[in-house]
């Protein structure tokens, strides 16, 4: 009797869990879906992006073997160079199992192909033919993947715009990367858009169907120095689909740099937050009064064109006469430094890297301040009412700033060591790492030099002229900005 009744006390218990158990239960499986579910999504995104690598190499393999029968990427009928039909048709006879489209038309997904055909120019602005090919396929990961091959040449445009780059990736997550030596290089070279990511893999800010509607070869073929949205720079190819470094950091705001605005590390070349180029790197952070990076300053960026402008002050009657901190002077004609400051103390400062912001917001104040002078009149006043990018810190360089604009464009060291190198003829006008739109002229500065001159360099020859005078008419202005 006593068994039985132990028997039938079991099985009752055998029925069901207690609520605290359920609890359990749904605690563990929770803590393994959270690790199981990632890995699983990671796996399968890695696969979709494997497919269309491999439809891109495919038609890499068929371009090469165009290129052997035809001498270049044109197609085989009509010999034209760039959104041709005729090219995608020679591929897809090449390559029957892919679909191959005009550079036109965006991939939808890894099985369909854009390419493009494009000239390639040498370093002296001379056409080498059709030497460049572009594919892009886009993955069910979202993300666009890309492959260019150049098989002579080192600009991708005409006039030594855009240099044949291939950046190296410090880290395996794609948010880093720094130039490898700068270099013009032939080759194979591959890169991705992957939808809200860093700007390491492109400018993609703009999300997933943006992404999606920008997977076409026209867009990344174009060899412009400057990056837009969704778009791959010639800079931001890699050596190979993954290509990474020991040590490297995963870093969201980048491997190296300041703490600034941008956080991000840049090298010379580099496309900019503002749009425009890098110019220049600190050895250590600088201080640009008025700028938006404030003490932790980094970087110089050149704005992507030149303003041109009449004279470097107005004849406003409102800046200081010699030796005097009051008065309604002429201001081509007389000091913008207040005397209580020294004038040639305050002169010299505003030489410096990082003073040229503090310059043009000191003399615009000056000059407009008798409500008579507007921006577009005077040199300055051109450069400090620019923006692009939605940046609206620009200015007109320093006496030093000018000097290292001078040198990047020439193709001339920038390096914080060689920061006392004064720019030279050596090189050519916009030869310097996705420099473009230089004037063979003389460009204004931002630093006075007396009562009634101003800084201007020669872009041409690379001359400083200390003594300029400040009414002189047509001389041209780059903007500037200081980054963090």
């Amino acid at each position: 009797m006593k068994h039985r009744r132990r028997v039938r006390r079991f099985s009752r218990r055998d029925v069901g869990f207690t609520l605290t158990e359920l609890v359990i239960a749904m605690v563990v499986l929770g803590v393994i879906a959270s690790i199981a579910i990632p890995s699983f999504l990671g796996s399968r995104n890695n696969s979709y992006d494997k497919e269309a690598q491999s439809s891109i190499e495919n038609i890499l393999k068929a371009a090469k073997f165009h290129y052997q029968n035809q001498g270049d990427f044109s197609d085989a009928s009509s010999a034209q160079c760039g959104d041709s039909t005729g090219l995608a048709a020679d591929l897809q006879k090449l390559e029957p199992g892919i679909d191959v489209v005009v550079s036109s038309v965006s991939s939808t997904n890894s099985r369909i192909v854009s390419v493009q055909a494009v000239q390639t120019w040498d370093s002296t602005g001379g056409l080498l033919g059709c030497q460049g090919f572009y594919a892009l396929a886009l993955s069910s990961s979202g993300s666009c993947w890309a492959a260019r091959i150049i098989l002579e040449g080192k600009y991708l445009a005409s006039g030594s715009v855009s240099p044949v780059v291939v950046n190296q990736q410090t880290n395996t997550s794609n948010n880093a990367v720094t130039t490898w030596s700068a270099l013009a290089v032939n080759g194979n070279a591959f890169g991705v858009l992957k939808p809200q990511t860093s700007a390491a893999d492109g400018d993609n800010t703009n999300g997933l169907v943006a992404i999606i509607t920008a997977c076409k070869a026209a867009t990344h073929s174009t060899g412009v120095a400057t990056t837009s949205s969704n778009y791959i720079a010639p800079s931001q190819f890699y050596t190979s689909w993954r290509d990474t470094v020991s040590g490297g950091t995963a870093s969201s705001s980048g491997s190296s740099g300041s703490s600034g605005s941008s956080g991000n590390a840049y090298a010379v070349g580099d496309t900019g937050p503002g749009g425009g180029s890098v110019f220049y790197v600190a050895a250590a952070d600088f201080t640009s009064v008025g700028s938006d990076c404030a003490t932790a300053c980094r970087y110089l960026e050149a704005a992507p064109s030149d303003s041109s402008v009449s004279t470097w002050a107005t004849s406003t009657a409102f800046c200081y006469a010699a030796g005097s901190e009051s008065g309604t002077s002429d201001c081509q004609r007389n000091s913008i430094y207040p005397n209580s400051a020294g004038q040639a103390a305050s002169r010299t400062a505003s030489n410096a890297i990082g003073m040229g912001m503090a310059n043009t917001i000191y003399a615009s104040a000056r000059i407009t301040m008798a409500g008579s002078a507007a921006p577009s009149a005077y040199a300055l006043g051109k450069a400090w009412s620019y923006t692009n990018n939605s940046k609206t810190d620009w200015h007109l360089p320093s006496k030093d700033e000018l000097n290292q604009l001078c040198k990047w464009q020439r193709g001339q060291s920038t390096t914080a060591a060689n920061q006392a190198v004064l720019c030279d003829s050596t090189g050519s006008l916009n030869t310097g790492l996705n420099a473009t739109g230089f004037s063979a002229a003389p460009y204004w500065g931002s630093s006075e030099t007396g009562i009634s001159t101003a800084i201007v360099q020669n872009f041409s020859t690379g001359a400083q002229i200390l003594t300029w005078s400040k009414f002189d008419t047509g001389y041209s202005v780059r903007a500037i900005r200081a980054v963090g």
